[in-house]
């Protein structure tokens, strides 16, 4: 357990929400700022186009990947002011606690994602592939033919999206297993080395594409 104000986000920060009464779909959002135990500013989500339409007192769960202390963290709020000038967002209660919890290297998202492997010496060959199992540890890649072996190093490029903020990742990474199968071939990576901002977005999409 946590105070909002523990967690030190800072504005931009991703946020998810599921609004009481709608699908179980997580809604993106983004933190615009808060003031301690007033409220919690965020953007409102875009459906189709349009601001959501939201009332008054409408309860909500909220959940986000806090950097600053590897956590995922999550708690509940309700709608406590909805504005479209100068541009729609919405006033969220500041809640009591908040419940976090460090996310696991073993933690697995199902995806489907474009990456650019570099292999060889110095990097100097590429090849595309798909990521279709990541974790903030490491991920499964298939591709029709990668010319690698277990135990060599290579380097994954991908571009990642979190709530419409983008940024292409780089990540260095140890190959621990290689299988072919029918027609394509399939590599399980050990993630390595990356820059903090890199670890960061990892973590916020893996987060992110975690269903359930």
């Amino acid at each position: 357990m946590a105070r909002f104000e523990d967690l030190k986000l800072l504005p931009g920060q991703p946020m998810q929400l599921e609004f009481d009464g709608y699908s179980s779909e997580r809604d993106r959002s983004v933190l615009l700022g808060y003031r301690p135990n007033h409220s919690i500013i965020v953007t409102t989500p875009i459906i189709n186009g349009s601001p959501m339409t939201l009332k008054l007192g409408m309860g909500l769960a909220v959940r986000l990947f806090a950097p600053q202390v590897n956590s995922a963290c999550a708690f509940r709020t309700e709608v406590l002011h909805v504005s479209r000038a100068p541009y729609a967002h919405i006033h969220l209660a500041m809640p009591d606690t908040v419940v976090t919890g460090e996310v696991r290297k073993s933690v697995r998202a199902k995806v489907r994602l474009i990456v650019s492997i570099h292999h060889g010496p110095e990097f100097e060959r590429q090849c595309s592939a798909l990521i279709n199992d990541l974790s903030i540890g490491g991920a499964r890649v298939t591709a029709k033919h990668l010319p690698v072996a277990s135990g060599d190093h290579i380097r994954i490029s991908a571009q990642l999206e979190v709530s419409g903020v983008e940024r292409i990742v780089t990540v260095n990474a140890l190959v621990r297993s290689y299988q072919e199968e029918e027609g394509s071939c399939s590599i399980g990576v050990q993630f390595n080395e990356m820059n903090d901002a890199d670890r960061v977005m990892l973590h916020a999409y893996v987060l992110s594409n975690i269903h359930g």
